[in-house]
């Protein structure tokens, strides 16, 4: 099964993009390189380690935190190699298609460094009782067991979890895309790199690549989950995503003269 899972998450980008196989993984690493996914995800961390114990509300805690994140995540997307070379509309609907799934792994790979429970951007640590007590326990408790308790277990460096968020991004199957090919491409590149990585950096893991690779339907599961309980309800008051997206990607367009 999980086999089935590793494949069926490669294939989807190699069935419509086949001569892009023969590349090598000098080609792959120089038009999506490695450093660059690395320094998006770093740009983007909060500075403050430390965090405090959170009241006990804990949807509206990890609302809060989505809301702050949405606007970095876009500042991380911009940084990601190709991105910003995309049309507006593509933008737009790669980050609508994944902000959930971008948010939750972010938190769930901050949260390694705690016990039962999540670690949010904002300082703010939400014990898994306090989850239970808001009647999201069993969703919370997946989040600790599948992610959290998983990227412990194989030390997820921030290279992979960069890697990983990057492909999340590039979704060809995103709703409403004008270049879908394209973004196949990339996100093909992002994987030859990351087994790569694995590879070079890990090489007494063989099955390294493959882990990291199954904890994405994973968090897709969850991700719907985690919106059927209303984690995120509360976003950017009562501006619709889209909207919230068009403006901040805009803005940014404009800023740097791109049209």
């Amino acid at each position: 099964m999980k086999r089935e899972a590793v494949q069926e998450e490669r294939q989807k980008a190699k069935d419509k993009n086949n001569e892009d196989q023969v590349e090598s993984s000098t080609s792959v690493n120089s038009d999506m390189p490695l450093e660059k996914i690395l320094n998006a995800q770093l740009a983007v961390e909060p500075v403050n380690d430390t965090y405090i114990d959170a009241p006990d509300n804990a949807i509206q805690n990890i609302c809060q935190a989505a809301d702050h994140q949405l606007v970095s995540l876009v500042d991380w997307a911009k940084r990601i190699p190709h991105f910003i070379d995309l049309n507006l509309k593509d933008q737009v609907a790669l980050l609508k298609s994944s902000w959930n799934e971008l948010l939750i792994i972010n938190f769930c790979h901050r949260s390694v460094a705690v016990e039962e429970g999540l670690l949010l951007s904002t300082g703010l640590h939400i014990h898994r009782s306090s989850a239970h007590q808001a009647g999201v326990g069993v969703v919370f408790d997946r989040v600790l067991t599948e992610l959290v308790a998983k990227m412990r277990h194989m030390k997820m460096d921030k290279t992979e979890l960069g890697c990983l968020r990057t492909i999340i991004l590039f979704n060809p199957d995103a709703k409403g895309l004008r270049d879908a090919r394209k973004i196949e491409s990339l996100r093909e590149k992002v994987y030859g790199n990351l087994e790569e990585y694995c590879k070079q950096k890990y090489p007494k893991e063989p099955g390294r690549f493959a882990m990291l690779l199954l904890r994405l339907p994973t968090l897709r599961s969850i991700g719907l989950k985690c919106i059927e309980h209303l984690f995120f309800l509360k976003l950017i008051g009562d501006t619709p995503i889209d909207n919230f997206l068009i403006e901040i990607l805009d803005y940014n367009q404009h800023c740097h003269g791109k049209s």
